[in-house]
């Protein structure tokens, strides 16, 4: 049953947005506070960035695995429960009296997470009515994306002028208005589309699952600062992949499966899923390097560095909205082609101008990538879910999500990879040793970087062009129609 009073739909869409941006913004706010946390503890660096690390590695080994069970015991109960684990979870964070107990505590923090982040975007699909998810998304989107991206400059005024403890502190009274928002906000289960269905839990599946994907994201984030070619690499990328086979065959095999593959047959949602994997690759990548291009080649302070990245926060935030409604009455897949044509267009440009860069040519970037991310994540998110299985929106919703995540880091090794191959050999790219190198060695590492993300950008152009929308009509369950 959809939500049809407007003034509990724009509830459902706050909470949602609510805890997607929580999810992404406690996963980037600490960054900037690691040297007081590690100078708190009489720690190294090896020792704080677990509190980074262990985060993105739970969120991603268990964002399948809540996905079904929220399709299997209940939305609300999911979601809900995760508002409570990352409240209770960022209160021992805060007061955490060491280093192993931050780490445990972190690991907890991003349980919760995963169980907002895996089932947000599918209370939108569930409750909100086709003819307004567009709308929806277009709230969604940006308000999800600005954890990601006011992170950095949060958690640093939080740390200047209170203390690193308070990164987590806030987080629980919002917490608490959050779980009170989404209670009365969201549906009861019996007013969901479908049964809530019990059942035999895959807890082979889980375990494969957490261990392959865990282990793949630990890997990928590893791998610039430790070398593809060393022990660690050489050995845990390949387990990684051998785990995720065996999980892809134990559910081929399950009787209620964690992941049921059929969703993989509706060729919409899988290339769909693909779409997403390229095409943030870009957003991440540039968000990485944006920063160093700023210091290095325009010698900008840090401090202002960061406002000045506020620009595609502000212009993709402005845009999604847009976006949003064009996607109620338009075509979604013409819009995505049409956001990942102009980040295509964008990066060829800023390429262009690497050699005498100048701050118009980064503002006019981040304008074009703002206005192209919301021409292509808002849409995105609205087709995906559109042509999602109606009776396994959260498992579909958590794989759409997963694949953002892998698409980012991998977005961010690909352009960071080229950056370095610029770079003499052996060279240690941190602010002491950049002055060491020519403007037109940085410009060239630039160049190849955003070179390798135009290409993401145009893997995913194509992929989406090959994409026709389907028409929507009422989720089966409702007694109203199917899919059309």
């Amino acid at each position: 049953m959809y939500i049809e009073k407007k003034s509990q739909q724009v509830a459902l869409i706050l909470s949602t947005s609510l805890a997607g941006f929580m999810a992404l913004l406690d996963g980037n706010i600490v960054n900037i506070s690691l040297p007081y946390i590690a100078r708190y503890f009489h720690v190294g660096t090896g020792s704080v960035v677990q509190i980074i690390l262990v985060y993105m590695v739970v969120m991603a080994g268990t964002m399948i695995i809540f996905g079904k069970m929220a399709d299997q015991y209940g939305v609300k109960k999911v979601f809900i429960s995760g508002f409570i684990i990352f409240t209770v979870s960022s209160l021992l964070c805060g007061f955490s009296g060491s280093m192993a107990f931050l780490v445990s505590a972190r690991a907890v923090q991003a349980m919760g997470a995963s169980m907002l982040y895996s089932t947000g975007i599918s209370l939108i699909s569930r409750f909100i009515p086709p003819d307004r998810r567009g709308w929806a998304f277009g709230i969604f989107s940006p308000m999800v994306s600005l954890g990601l991206l006011v992170g950095n400059p949060l958690g640093g005024l939080i740390t200047g002028f209170l203390d690193w403890h308070w990164i987590f502190l806030i987080n629980v009274p919002v917490g608490i208005f959050a779980v009170l928002l989404a209670w009365k906000a969201i549906p009861g289960e019996k007013e969901q589309n479908g049964a809530i269905v019990g059942g035999h839990f895959d807890y082979a599946g889980a375990l494969l699952s957490f261990a392959g994907l865990a282990l793949l994201v630990f890997c990928l984030n590893q791998a610039r600062k430790i070398g593809w070619d060393s022990p660690v690499m050489f050995i845990g990328f390949p387990l990684s992949i051998l785990l995720i086979v065996l999980f892809i065959l134990q559910e081929g095999k399950a009787a209620d499966p964690i992941l049921d593959l059929r969703i993989f047959r509706h060729r919409e949602f899988a290339t769909g899923v693909i779409i997403s994997l390229a095409g943030y690759g870009l957003l991440a990548g540039s968000g990485v390097l944006m920063p160093f291009l700023l210091t290095y080649v325009l010698h900008i302070k840090v401090e202002h560095a960061g406002f000045i990245l506020m620009t595609f926060a502000v212009i993709f935030s402005a845009m999604s909205p847009v976006a949003g409604n064009l996607s109620d009455q338009v075509s979604k897949t013409r819009l995505m082609q049409s956001g990942m044509l102009l980040a295509f267009v964008a990066s060829l440009f800023f390429i262009a101008f690497m050699g005498q860069m100048h701050l118009w040519v980064v503002f006019l970037f981040l304008v074009m990538q703002g206005i192209a991310y919301a021409f292509f994540i808002t849409p995105n998110n609205n087709f995906i879910m559109s042509v999602a299985d109606p009776d396994k929106q959260s498992i579909s919703s958590s794989v759409f999500k997963l694949s953002t995540n892998l698409g980012q880091m991998t977005g961010i090794i690909l352009m960071e990879s080229l950056f370095a191959t610029a770079l003499p050999t052996g060279f240690l790219a941190d602010g002491n040793h950049a002055a060491m190198l020519s403007q037109e060695t940085l410009a060239s590492g630039f160049r190849w970087a955003y070179a390798g993300g135009a290409g993401l950008c145009l893997i995913a152009l194509i992929l989406s062009a090959t994409m026709q929308d389907r028409k929507i009509g009422v989720h089966a369950g409702d007694g109203e129609g199917g899919l059309l």
